[in-house]
């Protein structure tokens, strides 16, 4: 990869000192759309935790070109269910590190940049809607207006199709090819449903074994590769 922005160097990752990726030597481009594959507990999850600093390298090193900002649209959102939030207020949580407290709730230039992000995600008519209240697809929307209004590089998400259904699927995705256009973000995203996505990622990075290996998207699935691994997709 010619620009690479996120790159991995005779890496271990894991949690405690239990190592789940070993011999990790990967980069991710500048602009990419990068699919992570692989099985349960092949440890998608904890090399993007890794990215984001959530957790360190038992081994190695993870290094930026430039350090990047974030965007995080995690697995599962548990929000407190004794303090109802609205929408907007959950799509709000993203500008945390960049406003004051007051700003946040009162601020001009905090305010515009939640609206713009939830219209960008089609959102604006849920602002004001209690998000438990939220249909999956809808609250989805939600969560990626909030990763967006931390202004990231770099949009990470963890099974972001989980538990909706297939038309909501295909537009969550549209959502995620037109903000990544329309803002120049590389993106990382866990997935299960590469016949889904295929069409959409440039790269995939595949976990499995152990081991982690990335490439151009024709690339990892020439001569059937992941076959077996995905047979069984839903």
């Amino acid at each position: 990869m010619t620009d690479s922005l996120i790159r991995f160097k005779h890496a271990a990752v894991g949690y405690g000192r239990k190592p789940v990726l070993t011999g990790v030597e990967l980069s991710v481009e500048r602009g990419a759309f990068v699919g992570i594959l692989g099985e349960n507990g092949s440890g998608k999850t904890t090399l993007m935790r890794t990215v984001l600093g959530l957790q360190s390298c038992l081994k190695g090193q993870l290094s930026f070109s430039v350090p990047p900002r974030f965007g995080y649209v995690p697995q599962k959102e548990r929000l407190d269910t004794v303090f109802p939030l609205a929408a907007y207020d959950v799509a709000a949580m993203g500008t945390y590190r960049r406003f004051e407290f007051l700003e946040r709730l009162r601020g001009r230039e905090g305010r515009s940049l939640v609206e713009r992000c939830l219209a960008d995600c089609g959102a604006s008519s849920l602002a004001a809607r209690p998000y438990a209240d939220l249909s999956g697809g809808q609250k989805q929307r939600v969560l990626i207006a909030r990763a967006l209004a931390a202004q990231p590089d770099v949009l990470a998400l963890d099974e972001p199709l989980a538990g909706i259904d297939g038309a909501t699927q295909r537009a969550i995705l549209e959502l995620l090819r037109k903000v990544k256009e329309e803002r120049g973000l590389t993106i990382l995203m866990v997935s299960h449903r590469i016949h889904v996505e295929r069409g959409l990622f440039t790269h995939v990075l595949l976990c499995d074994g152990g081991k982690a290996e990335i490439g151009p998207t024709e690339e990892m699935l020439a001569g059937g590769r992941l076959k077996a691994l995905f047979e069984h997709e839903g």
